[in-house]
C-alpha cells in the first residue's frame, strides 16, 4: 500500500539563500524537516492509521494482494516492452545500413539492368523495408495496450487508496492531507512566532551555514516545545534509544538536544 503520512515541503517561514542577508539582520537557525517529523499531529495520526491497518488487515489484504501481484505483472511486461524495443532500435541500424547499401548498388548498376531485374530488386528492397516497419508498429501497438493498462490499474490502486483513506477517516483517522497541510501550516507559524519572540529577522535552515559561533541561535528545539504544548491532547510513547538505553543509568534524562542528534 501507499504510504499515507510523507513529510512535505515548508512554504513561508524559510530564506533559502544565504544571498538574502544583509547586515541589518539578525540570523537565527531552525530545522524544519526535524520539527516536522516530530510534528506530534502527524506522529499521532500516523499511530492511529498503523493501528487501524492492523485492525483492517483482513478486509483490504485480498484487494491489496491482489494489486501488488498485478503491479508486479505490469512491471514485469513494461520491462519486457522496453527490452524489446531496445533491440528493435540496435536492429533499425543494421536495416537502415543494408537498405542504404542496396540501393546505392541498384542505383549503380541500374543502366546495365533490364527493367523488371530493377522492379525485382527495388520490390525487394521495399519488401524487407515493410517487414521492418511491420515490427515497429507491433512494437507502437503494445506500447499503447500496455498505456491503457496502466492507466487502468492506476485508476484501481488511487480507489482503493481512497477506500483506505475514507476507512480510516470514519474509523476517527486523521486525513493524511488535512494532518499535513496542518502540520505544514503550524511549523510556519511557530518559527515565525519563536523567531520574533528572540529578536530574529531571518531564519536559516543550520545546512545553509557553513559556521555559526553561537549554537543557541538554533531555535529547533523551542519550536518543536512550542508546537508540543499547542497540542495537550495527544499523548505519544518517546521512542528509546537502544544505545543510550544501554549506556545511560536508569532514570536518566535524555536532554531534547541529544534527542535531536
Amino acid at each position: 500500500m501507499k504510504k499515507l503520512f510523507k513529510i512535505a515541503g515548508l512554504t513561508a517561514a524559510l530564506a533559502t539563500a544565504t544571498g538574502m542577508a544583509n547586515a541589518a539582520d539578525t540570523i537565527g537557525f531552525v530545522d524544519p524537516t526535524y520539527v516536522l517529523q516530530n510534528h506530534p499531529v502527524l506522529l499521532d495520526a500516523s499511530a492511529k492509521f498503523d493501528k487501524f491497518m492492523k485492525e483492517s488487515q483482513e478486509k483490504f489484504a485480498e484487494e491489496d494482494k491482489k494489486l501488488a501481484e498485478e503491479n508486479k505483472a505490469l512491471t514485469a511486461e513494461r520491462d519486457k516492452i522496453n527490452a524489446d524495443a531496445q533491440k528493435l532500435q540496435d536492429e533499425q541500424k543494421t536495416v537502415e545500413a543494408n537498405i542504404k547499401k542496396k540501393v546505392a548498388a541498384l542505383e549503380k548498376e541500374a543502366p546495365r539492368l533490364r527493367s523488371k531485374d530493377i522492379q525485382a530488386r527495388q520490390n525487394a528492397i521495399q519488401k524487407e523495408a515493410d517487414a521492418f516497419q511491420k515490427k515497429v508498429e507491433a512494437i507502437q501497438k503494445r506500447e499503447a495496450d500496455f498505456a491503457k493498462k496502466a492507466e487502468a490499474f492506476q485508476k484501481r490502486a488511487d480507489e482503493f487508496q481512497q477506500k483506505i483513506e475514507q476507512a480510516n477517516k470514519e474509523n476517527g483517522g486523521i486525513n493524511p492531507q488535512e494532518a499535513q497541510k496542518q502540520a505544514v501550516e503550524e511549523v510556519n507559524a511557530t518559527i515565525k512566532e519563536i523567531a520574533k519572540s528572540k529578536g530574529y529577522t531571518l531564519v536559516l535552515q543550520p545546512q545553509i551555514a557553513l559556521y555559526a559561533e553561537d549554537e543557541s541561535k538554533d531555535i529547533t528545539e523551542a519550536v518543536l516545545e512550542a508546537i508540543v504544548k499547542k497540542h495537550p491532547e495527544i499523548k505519544l510513547e518517546k521512542p528509546t534509544d537502544p544505545a543510550q538505553a544501554e549506556t545511560k543509568p536508569e532514570g536518566a534524562e535524555t536532554k531534547p538536544e541529544e534527542a535531536k542528534k
